[in-house]
């Protein structure tokens, strides 16, 4: 058939073919098909790993959205009970704020009970002052001290007090009204009199104002009312009437 023998066997230069008998070449058609059919099943068995996988993965992430959609919606149901909770509380305070500034007014007969604010000046008068200027130099200025007494009883705490009494004084109105504007105070400066004549960011020419430096608060027990305590650098305007002893 035109085949020669070569000496060197499978590794001389002049192999270009192989015979094989029946039986070896059946070997490696059987070899052949093994090898296909394993990796046919090798390919088999990751796709469905791989799906798997996928289906594993798309159940975790729906279980986990599920959860947060719960947990988002119970904090959103605890949100809202609290909302109402805090409305409720609000409205009660303010019903409970009003009912005690009317019974404070009728008890020191300040008419009209219903609207009379409940602030009143108990005594203004001008007190030596002592503050360190910018320099560390003690120095000393006359102010003037004012006693306001509130409405407010003195079971009230600490914290309830000054919290009302500073809005109530301070806070403006929705007309930008404050309560301490009707006795002649321009503003409130919330540190000592000498950080405040050096502030010129907050006001460059503060002697032209009446400015109030934090206000202190005090339990009278001979009244039984709670008394704001302000200094302020000029004396108060005008007194309206409804707020003299």
């Amino acid at each position: 058939m035109g085949y020669k023998e070569v000496p060197g066997g499978q590794t001389d230069p002049e192999c270009t073919h192989v015979i094989l008998t029946l039986k070896e070449f059946n070997q490696i058609l059987q070899g052949k098909a093994r090898a296909e059919q394993e990796a046919r099943t090798t390919k088999y068995n990751a796709e469905r790993e791989l799906e798997k996988v996928k289906r594993d993965a798309r159940y975790t992430a729906q279980k986990a959205a599920e959860e947060a959609r719960q947990v988002v919606e119970g904090i959103q149901g605890e949100l809202a009970a609290e909302r109402a909770e805090s409305a409720h509380q609000r409205s009660l305070n303010v019903n409970l704020l009003r009912i005690a500034k009317e019974r404070a007014n009728a008890d020191r007969k300040l008419k009209p009970k219903k609207e009379h604010t409940g602030y009143f000046v108990v005594v203004s008068e001008e007190t030596e002052h002592q503050y360190k200027d910018g320099n560390r130099h003690l120095k000393r200025v006359v102010l003037w001290k004012t006693v306001i007494q509130s409405p407010y009883v003195v079971d009230f705490s600490v914290a309830q007090a000054r919290k009302q009494i500073l809005e109530e004084l301070i806070l403006a109105d929705d007309a930008g009204y404050r309560l301490i504007d009707r006795l002649g105070i321009n503003g409130v400066y919330n540190k000592g009199y000498g950080s405040m004549i050096e502030d010129r960011e907050w006001c460059a020419e503060p002697d032209k104002y009446n400015i109030m430096l934090k206000p202190q608060f005090r339990v009278n027990f001979r009244s039984g009312y709670w008394e704001v305590i302000c200094l302020h650098t000029k004396p108060l305007g005008v007194v309206p009437k409804d707020m003299r002893v």
